[in-house]
């Protein structure tokens, strides 16, 4: 078949259709172009690329390849090419690319173009789009970049943060975009090592300012001892150390204070291990100990690579790719093609033990399956104190089954103690701090909502705290001179770690402190006021008028009553002095008694009116005189009542600022030092800063007489309300302390602007004050540390978990309804009369309807019942009276004498009674009025 083969392309070699190929040859040639930091890293490989042939697979020899090194240069990746190029003129029948990412990309698009296989060991992550035909490449995956996945996931399982990643070129990581720590929320840097100890000591002593607390070493064995030993030299350096290495060991001999590492090292796996052990002692120097403590990972893919490559090739049939002029060529030969397309298949088809783990492709990637060995390091005077296996690390899909720890490990970090921070608060800040002891020189507790976060926060990052007060009772504010005080001056000055309470981001305190996320929601500032006091009263409309007018009126009501029954009882024309006048028809002319002058009184203040006027003109003259009475006092009620409504709704409370910036009557400011302060210093500051920039641009002589003209304006055209504010502030005083402006506000005449949460919670303790006005310039509330201080990534990530989880809403429930006082709404009487306002009202209705029952009550008694109670009296007397009658009648046998009948005898079926007149059943005598008259 090879024969067929050979002859089939000599013919078409003879009409032209391909360039010159040489025989067909057993040995064939593999290209293996390296970068010179690899090599330079791993002096072992050019030994095993150029012993190759003493591999053997089972005691079986392997194919005939050999291998031609190109040493590729970085910053020339032409250069590199040209040398490939040149190889490629003699034959070869793949391409291997280890070198680095700016010379990788010419040699993949090279290698398709030339139809020759192509096996990339580059981070196929340099390239953002395929190059090249996909069938020619075979990508092994560059041990690096699997090591380096053991870093994000030690970061991740132990929560670290502010990470310092110290390198230097072995894992190539001087080329790469630094994405070790992609996705990953911690804080980290990158340093790369440097030979000289001076700038070594430069670095240790910016990460040891900055604070960093984790620190990867990512090197060789040579350089990280140099890194480690510098620092090593330095006090109150704690930092939890990691050493990430393609050697198999770590040696400190100038460690002379005791330092803990954890060194991660991949661990050989059999049975390529004693295979790999067995040929490099076979090819290398007998001088050389070559053990376990020599084994790099580079050297060892290259050893797996090159059996790969054995295993994979069958030179028999295979035909060298040579081009004369690899330059000028437009396209791949078919034939090359195919050979170069199945030698790719038969690699992808291959899975090896490698020294490492096993090493087979998945998704279309042949990678180790490694197992990265993780001990703890203790070193001591140059010496190893302890070395103790902590965990392992294997390849996999979830993070957390890659990362094992040993058991009773539970964390790589130190441990043996909780960390300790200090806190400072500011006091006095309900519902957020409040102080409960601390008085006669005990020692101070507080509690609130930010505490229980804190405690909160505390117990999820497992750290101890001691909290204090703020030395002048501030949060912190930026004088003139950019100097600060407060609690930002204690993390600024490196007392405090930790600043609670309801602290505001401002973009000042920004520039020196670092915030967490924040914990509660925007805050503004508002107004806090004493609520108006409304006189209520349940006779309110009584009050239109003063009491002695008020008497006055009552003391008429009842003279005019009199005088107009004195009147009708005196005159000779009243009807009660002539009731022969009245020839009964009709209904009976109206005696003024004195119960009738005072309904008629009462009844002529009505629109119901008095009734019948008096008969006599004396009487109507007095009636009269009532009535315009009446009248005149009624108007002028009612013109009262309406000005006494009208006027105490034109009293317009202050709703907002502008409210509070148009009046002069009440005065107002914020405390001394604080952010409300700052906010109107500022603005005012802002429309200064504008008016002399309008100014100065009205006064440009440069200007063009039309231009000036557009600027020629009356009125200023910025507002200047908050330079007016401030003036009026500075005028009325700042409160030193909020209790003392409380204070002020409680008198009435004073209006205190501060954060809407400190007014908010006045308002529910003190039922005198009340907030008016929406918040203004809103700012969040939370919690500062030191600028760069690691501690900002745990606190909010602690704090997003704590909100998503509503934690934050309980406490906030919690500490708002601690003291809320149960405070009586505000009556709006601009919308109307309110019913404790206009209840006497109905009042009046209530006591009218009761003296209506009490009168109907003694009615009934009087005319009613009391008569049956009479009449059952009468009919006793009777009898006996009867009895007797009817002896001295049957004694002298006659008739009853008019006396009798007048005491009581009976008339036809009738009682008389006195000679009265007959009585009827219920009680009542035909003269009705006269009798129930003598009653009374």
């Amino acid at each position: 078949m090879a024969v067929l083969i050979t002859a089939l392309i000599q013919v078409i070699v003879c009409i032209g259709l391909l360039p010159v190929l040489p025989s067909i040859a057993e040995t064939q040639t593999v290209v293996i172009a390296i970068d010179q930091t690899i090599l330079h890293m791993n002096q072992n490989i050019q030994k095993i690329l150029d012993k190759s042939n003493f591999l053997t697979e089972d005691n079986k020899p392997l194919a005939d390849v050999q291998f031609v090194t190109i040493i590729s240069d970085n910053n020339d990746s032409l250069e590199t090419l040209d040398k490939v190029c040149a190889q490629i003129k003699d034959g070869a029948i793949v391409l291997v690319d280890m070198t680095s990412p700016n010379v990788a990309a010419l040699l993949r698009s090279f290698a398709s173009t030339l139809g020759i296989a192509y096996i990339s060991v580059v981070d196929n992550s340099y390239f953002r789009y395929g190059s090249g035909d996909a069938s020619l490449h075979y990508y092994v995956e560059p041990t690096a970049v699997e090591m380096l996945r053991v870093v994000a996931d030690i970061v991740i399982a132990d929560d670290l943060n502010n990470v310092a990643i110290v390198y230097d070129e072995t894992f190539d990581i001087q080329n790469t975009p630094r994405r070790i720590l992609t996705n990953v929320p911690a804080q980290h840097l990158y340093v790369k090592m440097s030979d000289d100890t001076t700038v070594t000591r430069t670095q240790i002593e910016m990460l040891k300012k900055i604070e960093i607390r984790n620190i990867f070493i990512i090197g060789n064995s040579r350089n990280a001892p140099i890194f480690l030993e510098v620092a090593n030299t330095y006090t109150n350096f704690e930092v939890n150390w990691f050493f990430l290495t393609k050697d198999s060991k770590l040696t400190c001999l100038n460690c002379k204070n005791e330092v803990r590492v954890i060194v991660i090292t991949a661990t050989p796996q059999p049975p390529a291990k004693t295979q790999y052990d067995i040929f490099m002692k076979q090819i290398l120097d007998p001088a050389v100990n070559f053990n376990r403590d020599s084994f790099k990972t580079d050297e060892a893919l290259v050893f797996d690579l090159v059996r790969l490559i054995k295993l994979g090739v069958n030179t028999t049939g295979l035909v060298p790719i040579v081009y004369p002029d690899c330059y000028n060529i437009s396209e791949a030969n078919d034939t090359f093609m195919m050979q170069s397309q199945s030698i790719v298949n038969s690699f992808k088809q291959l899975s090896i033990h490698g020294v490492y783990g096993p090493l087979d492709m998945e998704n279309d990637i042949t990678r180790y399956r490694f197992t990265l060995q993780i001990n703890q390091k203790v070193f001591k005077n140059g010496n190893v104190a302890q070395n103790t296996e902590v965990g392992n690390w294997t390849e996999a899909l979830v993070q957390k089954d890659r990362l094992k720890l040993a058991s009773g490990i539970k964390s790589l970090t130190k441990s043996d103690k909780k960390k300790f921070y200090r806190i400072v608060t500011v006091a006095g800040m309900p519902p957020f701090v409040y102080k409960t002891s601390g008085e006669n020189g005990t020692k101070a507790k507080y509690e609130g909502y930010c505490i229980d976060l804190l405690d909160r926060i505390s117990f999820l990052l497992d750290f101890e705290y001691d909290i204090y007060e703020s030395p002048d009772k501030l949060y912190g504010a930026m004088d003139d001179d950019g100097n600060w005080n407060g609690a930002i001056k204690e993390l600024i000055d490196k007392k405090a770690d930790i600043a609670v309470g309801p602290i505001s981001v401002m973009a000042e305190r920004e520039n020196v402190v670092d915030f967490t996320v924040p914990y509660y929601d925007l805050v503004g500032l508002t107004i806090l006021m004493k609520k108006p006091e409304f006189d209520y009263s349940l006779v309110k409309f009584l009050s239109v008028l003063d009491e002695d007018v008020w008497f006055c009126i009552i003391g008429a009501f009842f003279l005019f009553s009199i005088l107009i029954c004195v009147f009708d009882k005196l005159s000779p024309f009243s009807y009660q002095n002539n009731t022969i006048d009245w020839n009964g028809e009709g209904s009976e002319p109206r005696v003024f008694t004195l119960k009738e002058g005072i309904w008629f009184c009462m009844m002529s203040l009505t629109p119901q009116g008095g009734g019948e006027t008096p008969r006599a003109l004396s009487g109507r003259l007095v009636a009269a005189t009532w009535w315009l009475f009446g009248f005149i006092i009624i108007a002028t009620y009612t013109a009262n009542l309406a000005a006494f409504l009208t006027v105490s709704r034109l009293e317009t409370p202050i709703e907002s600022l502008d409210d509070l910036s148009n009046q002069f009557k009440v005065k107002y400011a914020p405390t001394n030092g604080s952010n409300a302060l700052i906010y109107f210093k500022r603005m005012a500051d802002i429309e200064h800063r504008f008016y002399g920039i309008w100014k100065n641009m009205s006064l440009d002589d440069n200007l063009g007489a039309v231009e000036r003209a557009k600027l020629a304006v009356w009125d200023y055209p910025v507002s200047d309300k908050y330079t007016k504010l401030w003036e009026t502030m500075q005028e009325s005083g700042f409160p030193s302390t909020k209790d003392e402006a409380m204070e002020k506000v409680l008198t009435g005449e004073f209006a205190y602007i501060g954060d809407a949460t400190v007014n908010k919670y006045a308002t529910l303790t003190q039922c005198e004050l009340w907030e008016v006005g929406e918040e203004f310039s809103r700012k969040p509330y939370a919690l500062a540390v030191q600028e760069g201080s690691p501690l900002r990534s745990e606190l909010s990530n602690v704090i997003l978990q704590l909100i998503n989880q509503r934690e934050l809403e309980a406490f906030k429930t919690k500490w708002w309804q601690k003291d809320e006082l149960d405070c009586p709404d505000i009556e709006d009487e601009s919308d109307g009369i309110s019913i404790k306002n206009i209840g006497g009202v109905f009042l009046v209705i209530v006591i009218g309807s009761a003296l209506a029952l009490i009168t109907l009550a003694i009615e009934c008694y009087w005319y009613k019942y009391k008569p049956r109670q009479k009449k059952k009296l009468y009919v006793i007397s009777s009898k006996d009276n009867l009895t007797k009658s009817e002896s001295q009648t049957t004694a002298t046998k006659g008739f009853p004498s008019s006396n009798q009948l007048s005491n009581g005898h009976t008339k036809d079926g009738e009682t008389v009674v006195n000679g009265k007149g007959p009585v009827r059943e219920e009680g009542h005598t035909n003269g009705g009025f006269v009798e129930m008259t003598e009653r009374l």
